[in-house]
């Protein structure tokens, strides 16, 4: 297998929650709250701000906010930047408890029982 291909394959071996518009976390950084349209143990995705700008290998550093489960802290570096979204893999991962949490909170929310 070669190397792209070993890190693809590892990225999907990660659970990854995506949010709905209504739903998304906000992620404070630098002054400017932001989105999370999605989150995994090893990184985040968030949506961005047109104006926004992103320096290569700068440490990305904030809050985010959860509706019931309170604030984490996190640090990542920016991954890739898809249209006006940016993947920002993390440092130390968001609580796999934590996704599931979330997870479990949308499903409530939005089902038919």
């Amino acid at each position: 297998m070669e190397k792209d291909e070993e890190q693809e394959e590892q990225n999907r071996s990660f659970f990854r929650l995506r949010y709905s518009e209504p739903e998304m976390p906000s992620f404070l950084w630098d002054g400017t709250t932001f989105p999370v349209c999605e989150i995994s143990e090893q990184g985040i995705r968030i949506v961005l701000k047109a104006d926004t700008q992103i320096v290569d290998g700068e440490v990305i550093a904030g809050i985010i906010h959860f509706e019931d489960d309170g604030e984490i802290e996190i640090q990542g570096k920016p991954l890739r930047r898809d249209e006006d979204e940016l993947v920002i893999k993390l440092h130390h991962g968001v609580e796999l408890r934590i996704i599931n949490k979330e997870q479990i909170r949308i499903r409530k929310k939005y089902s038919r029982d």
